[in-house]
């Protein structure tokens, strides 16, 4: 049974869950897994789905937060999991000296908040107006114990998201900056496309704390994208990007070739400064 407390919201068994009230909304139907998934789209790379809450037929309390708002803190009690209804969020660790190590990009049908402890080891944040579901850890363990469907489904998301880190640490430790921003270009089309249109929720500073490199190094891998034809900003703050040679895109995943941008980036600096250079030297004509 839930109750609204000066705290936050109360459920049987189940410690405070502090939130602005004026979020949140009881659903006491079961979560709706009949959402398909496109045709080719890669399965998201989580924890917590909606086959698992389903399976789980527990009531799942919708909280909504407003962009930059934070879902819960480093450290803090691992009382729900939760499932993005609606918008994107990022997942991150602050380091020592201030820096920030952005572990995971959340977007809709991706599931966070199940640790094997008791205290969350990271920081989720909206990146978006965003739309979650919450359940209670307590009650989803409880219901593994007594359902060995749920159990397996279980097992086989925890096996999954050892695979994705598994896959993910190759990728930093082989893979130069453009090889990992195109993989992540196509990871992105897959989750985020409209129309054929990415637009993405995060800013390049995030995108260099998700490889570990810096904004610059982000801003140059995009400039020799666009300058060598692979997409095309469609926006004046380049969030909105259309992938127009996606077989150059994937070469480049693959560390299938010697992309350098910083060849490109010197090419396209000599052809601007010869055209400034003929535009100074033309005679004027009166």
């Amino acid at each position: 049974m839930a109750q609204i407390t000066r705290r936050g919201l109360y459920l049987s068994r189940v410690q405070y869950l502090p939130f602005d009230l004026h979020q949140y909304s009881l659903k006491s139907s079961l979560v709706d897994c009949g959402s398909a998934k496109p045709a080719g789209a890669r399965a998201p790379l989580i924890k917590i789905n909606r086959t698992i809450l389903g399976a789980a037929k527990l009531p799942t309390i919708e909280l909504h937060y407003r962009r930059r708002q934070t879902v819960y803190e480093q450290g803090a009690l691992a009382q729900f999991v939760y499932l993005v209804d609606q918008g994107s969020l990022c997942r991150f660790r602050l380091m020592p000296g201030d820096r920030r190590s952005i572990r995971q990009f959340l977007f809709p049908g991706d599931g966070f908040g199940y640790e094997i402890g008791r205290h969350h080891r990271d920081t989720v944040q909206a990146l978006t107006p965003i739309k979650v579901l919450a359940v209670a850890r307590g009650a989803l363990l409880a219901a593994a114990t007594t359902d060995a469907r749920l159990s397996n489904l279980l097992f086989s998301a925890a096996a999954s998201a050892t695979v994705a880190a598994d896959e993910r640490a190759d990728m930093m430790r082989v893979k130069n900056a453009a090889e990992r921003i195109a993989q992540f270009l196509l990871e992105m089309e897959i989750r985020l496309s409209t129309r054929g249109v990415i637009d993405l929720p995060m800013s390049r500073s995030q995108i260099g704390d998700y490889f570990g490199v810096r904004i610059e190094t982000v801003s140059r891998t995009f400039s020799a994208f666009q300058k060598e034809k692979i997409i095309q900003f469609r926006d004046r703050k380049q969030r909105q990007m259309l992938i127009r040679d996606k077989r150059r895109l994937q070469q480049l995943a693959s560390d299938a070739s010697d992309f350098d941008y910083w060849s490109i980036l010197k090419k396209g600096r000599k052809a601007a400064n010869a055209t400034k250079s003929m535009t100074r030297a033309e005679p004027s004509i009166h």
